[in-house]
């Protein structure tokens, strides 16, 4: 832990599911859907008839220790060489066993005490690629993610002792079952919800059939969250569609192919699709948050925004309301973003400014940093104050109390 004079908020922290998470406030149909199935030595986990393949050992014992991946990740961003990929120097994955403090609050506080953490926002692990893994079972995901948020306020809490901010997940495919949803964690306190980025339900997030969603977002100050989520999803759908109707033969090819034209293209186009919809104009209490989703398409992103429409017009009309100001401005005042460490935090901050900046150490992932003060090593070119905002203030300030 550097030596500072204030301790860190961090905006992303994870724990690791405990194996009833969907089950144990669930009805029968909940406890019929979700079952665990044995595959050799290891036991996976299935809603209905689809297997969550993304997370290798679903039971989380053993795991992988934190920042396992960090210094491959940071080799890579500078340019490192690809051959060495999946050498034990660079890419050690060392098991250890489930330490209490993955997934017991209590044990938590006193990691993050040790680590100098004041106040961390816990996100999932396994819960944000099951959304996708029904598209067809609406009414399944409503019940499956009412009774998630039932045991994340059990084990973990909204607010616990407030430090430990749990993020309510809220599927987004049918407004009127969202609201319904968005209520009853409201009711219990949530301070920060979080959904996964991209097309909501087959509509633009700033459809109108969401204002009712918006509004409670825009009334209650709680922050709204995009966190990266696993396939399946709507762009590895839409992939499929698009460039694998023929196939080439060569699943390697596809993989490499779907993850660069993906990449982070989900918050990109929520982001346009909000801006450009007009939502913080009707609701200018809205605040966003990109959560491990990186920050190298916001540039991209603000000209794109500055520069849609016509040749010979370029201005906002959504829902017979002109935005005359930058549309970039807009993204600036209502989105925070998340970065990377191994991405150019400096560059993003002078694009965006670093009071919309947020620190995030994705703790205790593997791919996030082997400790969460280990983050402030790449904003050795901003200026302390800037530093501060990042790592503290901004966190602070954006959620509400």
């Amino acid at each position: 832990m550097p030596d500072l004079d204030y301790q860190l908020v961090d905006f992303d922290n994870h724990y690791y599911e405990a194996e009833d998470a969907f089950t144990r406030h669930g009805d029968e149909s909940v406890k019929q859907f979700v079952h665990w199935v044995a595959e050799g030595k290891k036991r996976r986990i299935m809603f209905g008839t689809q297997l969550h393949t993304a997370i290798p050992n679903p039971t989380f014992n053993p795991v992988g220790k934190p920042g396992a991946f960090h210094i491959r990740l940071k080799e890579l961003a500078q340019g490192g060489e690809r051959a060495n990929f999946g050498t034990q120097s660079s890419f050690g994955t060392e098991l250890e066993p489930l330490p209490d403090h993955y997934h017991q609050r209590d044990a938590r506080l006193h990691v993050m005490d040790e680590q100098g953490v004041e106040r961390a926002v816990f996100f999932p692990t396994l819960a944000v690629g099951v959304d996708g893994l029904n598209p067809t079972h609406i009414d399944m995901t409503y019940k499956l993610f009412h009774a998630f948020n039932l045991w994340l306020e059990e084990d973990w809490g909204f607010d616990y002792k407030g430090r430990i901010i749990g993020a309510p997940f809220i599927p987004m495919i049918e407004p009127a079952r969202s609201v319904a949803e968005l209520d009853a964690v409201l009711d219990r306190g949530a301070r920060v919800i979080v959904m996964r980025p991209g097309p909501a339900g087959g509509r633009s997030p700033a459809d109108i059939a969401w204002d009712p969603f918006w509004a409670r977002i825009n009334e209650s100050g709680v922050v709204a969250a995009y966190h990266a989520g696993a396939a399946p999803d709507p762009y590895s759908r839409m992939f499929t569609e698009m460039w694998q109707q023929h196939g080439v033969g060569d699943a390697a090819y596809e993989q490499n192919l779907m993850t660069t034209i993906r990449g982070n293209r989900s918050m990109l186009d929520t982001c346009l699709a909000l801006v450009l919809g007009n939502l913080f104009g009707r609701f200018p209490n809205v605040h966003i948050a990109s959560i491990e989703l990186g920050g190298e398409w916001v540039e991209y992103c603000l000209h794109s925004l500055d520069h849609s429409g016509g040749i010979v017009a370029r201005q906002i009309e959504a829902f017979g309301v002109t935005v005359k100001e930058l549309p970039s401005e807009i993204f600036k005042r209502h989105i925070w973003v998340s970065p990377f460490p191994e991405e150019n935090v400096p560059r993003l901050a002078e694009a965006i400014g670093a009071d919309r900046v947020l620190f995030g150490s994705d703790w205790p992932h593997l791919e996030g940093t082997p400790q969460p003060a280990d983050y402030m090593q790449h904003l050795d070119k901003l200026d302390a104050a800037s530093v501060k905002r990042i790592m503290r203030d901004n966190a602070l300030s954006l959620i509400p109390t």
